[in-house]
């Protein structure tokens, strides 16, 4: 999945409906002048959702399908495209047990369905199946296990890491990209002396939690089920993300007229930035023949934290046909459809063992790869929207009105308060 943006990333765009119809992937065939022997109708037909994404993203899903139809011949299976707002599509279907049988769940709003009791538990035909789950990355499945229970098998993920200019930095006499944020706040220095953004970095939780959790803080506690804006150990983390923006070391690509910061950066106008492997296509369709680097996420107070965004495919209760659509649901994470994906190019499979098959073929991803390792799932329990809304509203006025952090997280937490689920 490729995305310029974590929302868009996550399938979270403007609002719309379900796309009529459904798009059959079983082959069909011209009738023969000659009669042939009549086959007997599939036993069972299951649909499998996904959001409206890119016209590869879909095609690899189809031959995902294809194939497992090839291998369970009594099983027929349609795909199903939704459009628009996914989760306020797939909510009310849900709900009136309409809701495809197999659907993608992003990590972001995962808990909110897994508390719902609309979607399937899974671990007892994972046991049933003997799934392998240790192949997936823990902090993976961790994302879509709910009070101890699975609820979804990761896909894919995506990680973030730092790309630089190698033109822009040489200007500043900086020879290779930084690996810590201390290297980069003296980088940051020489680059803003010669007029040059250092990085193009934006506003955002999504983007900047990692720095709270390298400098021992946490927004959320997850036992508890309870925002912790007001400990008092995010506030060194805050303050130093704080600091650079004021500073001028991050800049917000807002304030240079772009929607993200691959924008600014395929435009030379910033030295760095760091985005997730949706970066990739970006270059190669509106900057093709500019250089640049992507090296790891870099480290701050000793410790590597990351974000990691990801999507599982997760199972309706609802569902007439519990056991095909468990074998529909493992074979779409399995090591033949992900291995499928690796090959594709098109997203990180979720499995360890795709990993080299992976890295054989796009080794310019390898800085993404090994940011899964101490990754942050996004995702913020049961509070959702009003969460991100509150934090990323209070830290962009705390920035723009030099308050403290302390400050930006007391005004967070009573703007959460007020929200009637909280």
């Amino acid at each position: 999945m490729k995305k310029m943006n974590a929302n868009k990333w996550f399938g979270i765009a403007a609002s719309g409906a379900l796309l009529a119809g459904l798009v059959q992937v079983a082959p069909s065939f011209a009738a023969s002048h000659k009669a042939a022997p009549r086959k007997a109708a599939p036993v069972i037909h299951l649909t499998l959702g996904q959001w409206s994404s890119s016209p590869a993203e879909h095609q690899l899903v189809l031959n995902q399908v294809a194939l497992f139809m090839k291998e369970n011949p009594g099983i027929d299976v349609s795909v199903r495209v939704v459009t628009g707002n996914y989760l306020q599509v797939m909510q009310p279907m849900l709900a009136s047990h309409t809701a495809p049988d197999v659907f993608y769940v992003d990590s972001s709003y995962a808990p909110q369905l897994a508390a719902s009791g609309v979607i399937m538990p899974l671990n007892h035909l994972i046991a049933q199946d003997h799934v392998a789950v240790k192949d997936f990355y823990p902090n993976l499945v961790k994302a879509f296990t709910y009070r101890g229970t699975i609820y979804g098998l990761p896909k894919d993920f995506n990680t973030l890491a730092l790309e630089s200019n190698p033109v822009l930095l040489a200007k500043a006499g900086i020879k290779t990209p930084p690996a810590t944020w201390a290297q980069f706040a003296a980088d940051a220095a020489k680059l803003k002396a010669k007029g040059i953004v250092p990085i193009s970095f934006p506003i955002d939780v999504a983007r900047y939690y990692p720095f709270i959790r390298d400098m021992g803080g946490s927004y959320y506690n997850t036992s508890r089920a309870l925002a912790t804006f007001p400990n008092k150990n995010n506030f060194a983390g805050l303050n130093w993300f704080m600091q650079m923006n004021e500073k001028g070391y991050f800049v917000n690509p807002t304030l240079q007229g772009a929607s993200w910061g691959g924008q600014v950066f395929a435009e030379g106008r910033a030295a760095m930035t760091a985005e997730g492997a949706w970066i990739v296509p970006s270059q190669q369709s509106t900057a093709p023949k500019m250089k640049y680097n992507i090296t790891n996420f870099p480290t701050l107070n000793g410790h590597d934290s990351n974000m990691v965004y990801t999507v599982a495919y997760e199972m309706a209760k609802a569902t007439k046909y519990p056991a095909a659509a468990a074998k529909l649901l493992f074979f779409m994470t399995g090591p033949q459809a992900l291995a499928m994906t690796a090959k594709s190019g098109i997203a990180m499979p979720a499995r360890k063992s795709q990993e080299p098959l992976f890295l054989k073929d796009w080794p310019s991803y390898k800085a993404f790869v090994n940011g899964v390792k101490d990754a942050y799932p996004y995702q913020f329990g049961l509070l959702g929207q009003n969460f991100v809304n509150a934090i990323n509203n209070a830290t962009q006025a705390g920035i723009l009105k030099h308050q403290s952090a302390q400050t930006v997280l007391g005004n967070a937490a009573s703007t959460l308060s007020s929200q009637s689920n909280y």
